[in-house]
């Protein structure tokens, strides 16, 4: 993401509305039902809220998108110890270019992270949907893990504002739950509250793409081989290996990954410019 000269003469010149700076900021298409998103913690039952979400026009590339990722339902039935999958940033702010890549956040078993990474990392490289460095174009970005009972993402808040983090989550859409439920992320995590106090709790986003449920007999087998007795060493051993392969990687770009996570509750590896965005809002509020 680039923020160019461009942009902070648009704030300059007082275009940008300030409930609507963090859509500028990221170049982002700004929504039709503008008051979901206000970054206001007043007068927060002044409006009438609505399940639906909606904007002038459907991005260009999102009916492509939207079919490669409908056609792939039974791959998201079959992944292991994955509870939850969410598309979010770019698809899910209808905000998508010719070459964008697909974002997933994945909800995890508990006790399972590395586990359920480990298969989704392998399910997705063997059908050559995978993103990587030199092809990212329409391929799936396996980046973001939590568990079942870490939905609250409060830890990894900045201490200043997280504006980004908070309408990322806010923009989450469900995309596969084992057991239906299309509130559970957005009426758990406090940031959705406090920072944004007007968005409905509820999933509201609607970008036409399908909701799949169930699991394949191929996950409950695998489920099956790879859990109860022997879970905790299988979990372990994914650990270590994928430490030593991180910590070269960290090492090398120091800047790029200080904010990723690694726990047993929480997998992050994605670039992270939220203290970018942070002081570009802060600069845009004041104008």
């Amino acid at each position: 993401m680039y923020f160019n000269k461009q942009r902070l003469n648009l704030w300059t010149m007082g275009i940008i509305n300030k409930e609507l700076i963090f859509y500028k900021i990221m170049n982002y298409p700004v929504p039709k039902q503008k008051k979901f998103f206000y970054f206001e913690k007043e007068n927060k039952e002044k409006f009438q809220i609505k399940n639906e979400f909606s904007r002038n026009e459907k991005n260009q590339f999102m009916d492509k998108f939207i079919e490669k990722i409908n056609k792939y339902w039974k791959l998201y039935q079959s992944l292991p110890f994955v509870k939850e999958i969410f598309l979010c940033n770019s698809i899910s702010f209808n905000a998508l270019k010719r070459d964008s890549d697909i974002d997933l956040f994945i909800i995890t078993k508990s006790n399972s992270i590395r586990r359920a990474r480990f298969f989704s990392a392998i399910f997705f490289k063997i059908l050559k949907l995978k993103r990587s460095i030199k092809d990212k174009r329409q391929k799936f970005c396996l980046s973001f893990y939590i568990t079942e009972d870490h939905k609250n993402l409060y830890p990894i808040m900045l201490e200043k504002t997280d504006i980004y983090l908070a309408y990322r989550l806010a923009h989450l859409v469900p995309l596969y739950q084992e057991t239906i439920d299309e509130n559970g992320i957005y009426k758990k995590n406090k940031r959705l509250k406090t920072l944004i106090p007007n968005h409905p709790q509820k999933y509201s986003i609607k970008i036409w793409n399908k909701l799949f449920s169930w699991k394949t007999k191929l996950k409950k087998i695998i489920e099956f081989l790879f859990g109860w007795i022997f879970w905790v060493l299988i979990e372990k051993t994914i650990k270590l290996i994928r430490k030593a392969i991180l910590s070269k990687k960290i090492k090398k770009l120091w800047t790029k990954w200080k904010h990723i996570v690694i726990s047993d509750k929480m997998l992050k590896f994605h670039d992270d410019i939220r203290e970018k965005v942070h002081l570009l809002y802060k600069i845009a509020n004041k104008q």
